[in-house]
């Protein structure tokens, strides 16, 4: 019994088989078949069509989004607050909105949430102290451990720092 092998890339599709040489015949003549009907085209969006699909998400959760460089700075990989709430769990929430508005960073790290609260003087000498609270009310969520640790906003803590920020701008002068 024969055995083939096949690989191939034809633009962005690519096939690959093994087994008997009729199996693979056919498999490859299949292969022919679906890329010349154009059922497979899969095109690659544009960016008009990713900054729709991004609003869309944003206009899902039911609250506009706010213009954070109001009550925000960022400073490489510090997001600091220009305005402060009352607490500090608040304010990391803030923080975690900020890098993820404006550093496309949705995983924080507790190092960047504690750099942005001692720039905005609220300085804390342990972040996952203050994240707890938020992590039982699912504001939050946690993965790894110890220095490798991240924390990233649920669309519940994602609606509450939304709403904090424009209560924040609704405060300011």
């Amino acid at each position: 019994m024969d055995t083939s092998r096949i690989k191939m890339k034809i633009g962005i599709h690519e096939f690959e088989a093994e087994g008997p040489a009729d199996i693979v015949k056919e498999q490859l003549e299949a292969f022919k078949e679906l890329i010349s009907s154009g059922s497979a085209n899969t095109s690659v969006p544009s960016s008009e069509q990713l900054n729709q699909d991004i609003s869309i998400e944003r206009d899902s959760i039911g609250i506009p989004h706010v213009n954070l460089e109001k009550i925000m700075h960022v400073n490489g990989r510090i997001v600091s607050l220009t305005a402060l709430p009352t607490s500090a769990e608040d304010a990391a929430l803030l923080i975690m909105l900020g890098h993820k508005d404006l550093r496309n960073n949705v995983s924080v790290t507790g190092q960047e949430i504690g750099d942005g609260l001692a720039q905005s003087g609220r300085p804390v000498p342990r972040v996952d102290r203050i994240m707890e609270s938020a992590i039982s009310e699912a504001t939050v969520l946690k993965t790894g451990v110890k220095r490798a640790t991240r924390y990233r906003l649920t669309n519940q803590g994602l609606v509450k720092a939304l709403g904090l920020a424009r209560d924040l701008m609704a405060n300011l002068p």
